[in-house]
């Protein structure tokens, strides 16, 4: 990756996402079913400096297996809630059909960082079994107060959706960066 420099990891071990039966709900990878498992943004001084600012990139990854052949998808959004509408959404990769197997999936968002107005906007993208949603698209959302030395608490989380319920189906997150 050249001259990377991962700055941010996830902060805890994700469970596996294993959906039953019936459930077609947007899910939060967490640590136990309630604390979502989160990539803190970087103080403002790894950014840069406060009345400064940084393009940066957010890398999420995992796996999904299917048991039939059916829709997933996975979105990053900015915040620490495990209910959807408390975060901001930044990547929505739309719903991929997948047929029964196991395949890779990733979201990756370009982001600029303006250390004067706390105001995050950028790109992003994502990729389930090789569909590429999103490559010449804005965020779905700027987020507008992303002031990292006031809410440290606050990052980056990933959620994944069925369209259809099985109890075969199951999610990893493997991990999310921010890198420089």
């Amino acid at each position: 990756m050249g001259n990377a420099s991962v700055i941010a990891h996830m902060n805890g071990n994700p469970r596996e996402l294993n959906q039953s039966a019936s459930s077609t709900t947007e899910r939060f990878f967490t640590t136990d079913g309630t604390v979502p498992v989160y990539c803190p943004l970087p103080t403002a001084a790894q950014l840069g400096g406060p009345n400064r600012g940084a393009m940066f990139r957010v890398r999420a990854y995992g796996t999904v297996s299917t048991a039939a052949s059916l829709t997933y998808r996975t979105r990053l959004y900015y915040g620490t809630s495990i209910t959807a509408a408390d975060n901001t959404l930044i990547v929505d990769s739309g719903a991929v059909t997948v047929a029964t197997t196991t395949t890779n999936w990733m979201t990756e968002a370009t982001i600029c960082w303006d250390g004067n107005s706390n105001i995050m906007n950028g790109r992003g993208w994502a990729s389930i079994a090789n569909t590429t949603s999103g490559a010449a698209t804005g965020l779905f959302n700027a987020v507008t107060s992303a002031d990292p030395d006031a809410d440290a608490t606050r990052g980056f989380i990933m959620s994944a959706e069925y369209g259809t319920g099985n109890v075969g189906n199951t999610a990893r997150l493997l991990g999310i960066d921010i890198v420089l």
